[in-house]
């Protein structure tokens, strides 16, 4: 078996500059065209956001002649819409190139632009199903007798309104004459009121061009790549996905707003990044809903808006550029490695293995262990906190069982609840449904909460929670944990600030404060499609659960 990588190939490396930018323009679209059906969604998404990276570096006359280049060929459907979404030139080149199916015409046509679709009617060459879409029949076939309106309804084309002589009517024309004259005729009658409005019209539409724009409708396909979108030009933005994070600079949502896509549930206000033309340049905020086909109910994609954000989301999502957040990360990577060696010839002395020790040598070295272990902690929590800034943390779906989690959460956090003497049960309402996550995010939310949880305890302090499911449309985990004494009556504003500590020895607080503990917990309950809140008694966590299960309702206690 061969596996072609060719369009993998080419979309190696950063984007081109000069001639090699026009030549890959040319490659990829080559590539494409040529493969319909054998190219997975992915390779079909990578290949659109690569010819839209490169629109800005790429002539008109590249494109053009790149376009005409594949004439007879151009057989993506995806790809013909893309390049129907360019200038008027591309438009009608793209449409004179390309050799779809009847059926598949029928499938793109919706989504073509005006321009499209008028020239798309000046083909002699449609199947009976294209024709009865587009309405040529009605008209008398395609042969340019009907007024073609362009996208703007400014102009009438191959009416022959000097015509000496009169036609020659046949019976059966009659109908079809009569309905073409009285189109031309309320044509007219509007016309005049559409030249006044002209100048008006072009000067918004010159502004609207060359401005930055606030506000974007959108649609998606079921894979998440933007098809339709009112607001922008549509090749600034059609082929941008938003089932994918984005990474280094390249456009696409963070990755609240990708597991969102994942699930099928709602997006609120999730990070968006656009890139290419100024007009769209920029961070987004993307509200969007999924929907489904009224007769088959089958996911269809999303319906949504983005807008820009405000002052005080553009201060949070600024607070960290990438340029200190890659040092950051830098810095908390050349930590860990002396750490661990630390915690690495701790563990040596203290479990003797290189011969007897003392015991308070031992001691000693335990202690440094517990220091170092609480450090690396620290440096872990940063990194996540800048990925999750960055929109690099993802949670995958997957099935965590509740029964592995809790014994996980027991061996975890033995010995910080008997340094603190703090009684921790948990009540357990079975049979509780399998988190919709994988084990490893699962068990990071958790564990820091709790460690969060136990350190604002008092010695000798007892917590209570309990985990069940709720069931609904979209079934949740719903976890219920008492407040620690130490912050009980302090608001959830003050609790979540990451300035907010606790009083105690250094060794008895958490190493960044306990609310940056709460705020990341918060920020990964988010990425994960779960959310926290913090009552005057209670701190509440809930998390995705698995869809399908049957609720009893029984007691299991864990201490």
């Amino acid at each position: 078996m061969r596996y072609d990588d060719r369009l993998k190939t080419v979309l190696k490396g950063s984007l081109p500059e000069g001639n090699a930018a026009a030549l890959q323009w040319r490659q990829v679209a080559d590539l494409m065209a040529q493969k319909p059906g054998r190219l997975v969604n992915d390779d079909v998404q990578s290949g659109l956001t690569r010819l839209r990276d490169l629109h800005e570096r790429v002539d008109e006359t590249d494109r053009i002649a790149a376009v005409q280049a594949l004439n007879g060929r151009l057989r993506s459907a995806p790809l013909l819409v893309y390049l129907c979404a360019d200038n008027d030139a591309v438009c009608d080149a793209a449409i004179t190139a390309a050799d779809l199916q009847d059926e598949e015409w029928v499938d793109v046509i919706p989504q073509l632009s005006p321009r499209g679709n008028n020239s798309l009617r000046a083909r002699s060459d449609l199947g009976p199903l294209t024709r009865d879409v587009l309405n040529l029949d009605a008209w008398g076939g395609a042969d340019n007798s009907a007024p073609l309106i362009s996208a703007n309804d400014d102009m009438v084309e191959d009416v022959d309104a000097q015509d000496s002589g009169e036609p020659e009517k046949k019976p059966d024309d009659a109908s079809q004459i009569s309905t073409l004259v009285a189109r031309i005729e309320d044509y007219q009658r509007n016309r005049e009121a559409k030249v006044a409005q002209s100048s008006m019209t072009d000067a918004e539409h010159r502004s609207y061009f060359v401005d930055v724009i606030d506000g974007i409708n959108f649609e998606t396909d079921d894979s998440g790549t933007i098809i339709w979108a009112e607001g922008p030009p549509k090749g600034a933005i059609v082929g941008v996905t938003i089932a994918e994070p984005t990474f280094d600079d390249g456009p696409g949502p963070d990755a609240y707003g990708a597991a969102a896509f994942r699930q099928r549930m709602p997006l609120e206000n999730a990070r968006m990044r656009l890139c290419g033309a100024p007009i769209v340049a920029g961070d987004w905020r993307m509200s969007a809903i999924p929907y489904f086909g009224d007769e088959t109910g089958r996911f269809k994609g999303y319906r949504g808006v983005m807008r820009r954000p405000n002052a005080a989301e553009d201060a949070r999502q600024n607070s960290l550029d990438v340029e200190r957040r890659e040092q950051l990360q830098q810095l908390i990577h050349e930590l860990r490695t002396p750490l661990n060696a630390i915690i690495g010839f701790s563990e040596i002395i203290e479990q003797q293995l290189f011969g007897p020790a003392s015991f308070e040598y031992r001691t000693l070295s335990r202690s440094i262990m517990d220091e170092a272990q609480r450090l690396l902690t620290g440096f872990e929590d940063l990194d996540i906190a800048a990925k999750i800034d960055a929109g690099q943390m993802e949670s995958q779906s997957g099935l965590t069982e509740p029964e592995w989690l809790m014994e996980r959460l027991a061996q975890r956090l033995q010995s910080l609840t008997e340094s603190k003497s703090v009684d921790l049960h948990m009540t357990k309402a079975e049979p509780v449904r399998p988190f919709a996550l994988e084990s490893e995010s699962v068990e990071r939310i958790f564990a820091r909460l709790l460690s969060a949880a136990i350190i604002a305890c008092e010695n000798g302090e007892e917590l209570r929670a309990d985990l069940r499911t709720r069931i609904g449309s979209q079934p949740v985990n719903y976890f219920s944990l008492s407040r620690p004494s130490r912050i009980q009556g302090v608001s959830e504003e003050q609790l979540l600030d990451p300035s907010h500590g606790i009083e105690g020895d250094g060794s008895d607080t958490p190493l960044l404060g306990l609310g940056f503990s709460l705020r990341l917990v918060r920020n990964l309950a988010k990425s994960a499609n779960g959310t926290l809140t913090i009552s005057d008694e209670r701190i509440a966590l809930t998390l995705p659960a698995a869809t399908t299960s049957e609720i009893g309702v029984k007691e299991t206690e864990f201490e």
